[in-house]
This record gives C-alpha cells, structure tokens and sequence, in this order.
C-alpha cells in the first residue's frame, strides 16, 4: 500500500470514529456504537474506499493490516470523543448515561485512562483486522461468482490484456 491510501484509511476511520464517539452517550445508542467501532469500522471504511476507486486489496496481508489501522484509529477518536462529551455532561449538566463509565472518568487518573484506550484500541485493532480478512474474502467470493455468472467480462478483460 502507498502513503496515499494509508492516508485516506487513517482520516476516513478517524472521522467514522469522531461520528460514532459523538452519537455514543445517546442513551440506548451507545451499545451499537461501540459495536460498530469495535467490529464494524473496517468493513466500512474499506467498502466505501473500494466503491471510490482508491483501494485495491491484493491480498489478504493487506486486508489484516488495513482492518487493524482502521479499528486502531477509529478506536482513538471514538474514545477522546466520548470521553470528552462525558465529562462535560458530568461537570456541567450534571448528568451520566453511564454512570460507571461517567465516575472512571471523572475520578481516574488521565495515565489510566490513557492505558483503558490503548487497550481498547488494541482490541479494536485484532477484531477489526479479522472483520478486514472477512470483508476480503466475501468480496473476493462475489467477485468471482459474478464473473462466473458473466463470463464475456472475463473474456474483455483477458482480451484487453494481451494487447498491452
């Protein structure tokens, strides 16, 4: 992968997670929230990026490591969003959808938060690059059926090249 698509990966993962890191302290909502950062972000981020021509993924190392930057900076940015919006709510509104979550933020230490993110960023990472090597095959999977289904496209395209 170049730099040109890395780039890309990080800003859209870092602006899903932004999204999702606001809409989470939305009682009810915030279970989904975290659901998809946890385990749908790559998926997302990589079919949008494949549906506007900007990534191509050749093989299944590019699929692991793509889903592990995706769940990791999205995890970043879900985290310091939600972490923010709550402890705002908590000092100014006086309010806490979660209180247990709302009093560790509060009342922690920032070094042990801190250490609570990257853990959970980790973990974001693993269950992201495993939704990353899912999303790779499935798409290879549909690729290839619709190809068998079709096959005068197959044929263009080994036409095409033996011309280069």
């Amino acid at each position: 992968m170049d730099k040109f698509v890395i780039k890309y990966t990080v800003i859209l993962s870092l602006i899903l997670g932004a999204i999702l890191g606001l809409l989470a302290p939305i009682p009810y909502v915030g279970g989904v929230m975290l659901f998809i950062v946890a385990l749908l972000a790559a998926p997302i981020v990589v079919l949008y990026l494949i549906m506007d021509g900007k990534l191509d993924l050749t093989t299944p190392k590019d699929s692991i490591l793509t889903g592990a930057l995706i769940g990791f900076c999205a995890d970043l940015t879900f985290a310091l969003c939600y972490s923010i919006i709550m402890v705002i709510l908590a000092t100014v509104f006086h309010y806490t959808p979660n209180f247990f979550l709302t009093a560790m933020l509060t009342h922690s230490p920032i070094w042990l938060i801190l250490l609570f993110i990257i853990f959970l960023g980790i973990l974001c990472a693993t269950t992201n690059a495993f939704s990353g090597f899912a999303t790779f095959y499935i798409i290879n999977f549909i690729r290839d059926t619709y190809e068998k289904q079709h096959p005068e496209i197959q044929n263009q395209n080994n036409n095409t090249s033996e011309y280069k």
